[in-house]
């Protein structure tokens, strides 16, 4: 039976999360639109930041799309276009481990550079730390269910439960009960992916709406050293 913690959990904090999504998002746009990007270290350290960003980033693109394809794609999409229950689960599995292991690991290399570096922690703030630390929670709990209750428990069908209920807050129908009888640890899992966007407007997250279109056309920029600039002015 559904009770009323289910619907504060699964109706109320979802629609709440939205609202301060939009709300804050026009707010941050409008108080501060020059805030509206991610602090860079580069200049304090460069290696372990290329590295660990690459991991993260490209990782997390192909964590994102899984979750498209996992919870906004209907399952018998997948039938129509002869993919099985079987092959679908396998493709989650070791996709969505990939993905997660190579995003996580370059979270973690993140993480580690800006604790052991004395420049680098003295000038990250709370945010920094709570945007890392937090998509650090949301991606192990992801994996935990990818690779831990598959491995254990078997394959959970999220399409026709998770998915749906998904898919029902936009219809603004919410079905309550499909996430009531989940398991704990998508439970789990799904409460921290609405504080992660919850979070998106106050903090570097923000960053991630603006994706820099105009660099796929734009020229590139090309740098001389003052020398040859010399040089040049001297013929």
């Amino acid at each position: 039976m559904v009770s009323t913690l289910d619907y504060f959990l699964w109706a109320g904090i979802p629609y709440l999360t939205i609202a301060i999504f939009i709300v804050g998002l026009v707010l941050r746009f409008d108080r501060a639109p020059y805030g509206w990007t991610s602090k860079s270290s580069e200049i304090l350290e460069k290696r372990l930041l290329g590295i660990g960003v690459l991991m993260f980033h490209y990782g997390f693109v192909f964590v994102f799309i899984g979750h498209l394809m996992g919870l906004i794609i209907p399952d018998w999409v997948y039938n129509q276009i002869g993919i099985n229950d079987v092959q679908y689960h396998e493709l989650s599995l070791y996709g969505g481990a990939t993905a997660g292991l190579v995003s996580i690991s370059g979270l973690i290399i993140l993480i580690v550079r800006r604790l052991r570096n004395p420049r680098i922690r003295a000038i990250s703030g709370i945010d920094d730390f709570y945007t890392l630390f937090l998509l650090l929670f949301v991606m192990s709990a992801g994996l935990a269910n990818t690779i831990g209750f598959t491995l254990l428990i078997g394959p959970y069908e999220y399409r026709t439960t998770l998915g749906v209920y998904i898919r029902s807050l936009f219809m603004l129908q919410p079905q309550i009960n499909l996430m009531a009888y989940a398991p704990l640890s998508y439970q789990v899992h799904v409460l921290l992916g609405l504080l992660f966007f919850a979070s998106i407007p106050f903090t570097r997250l923000v960053h991630i709406l603006s994706f820099p279109l105009p660099y796929l056309w734009r020229r590139y920029i090309v740098f001389r050293s003052l020398n040859s600039k010399i040089k040049r002015a001297n013929k």
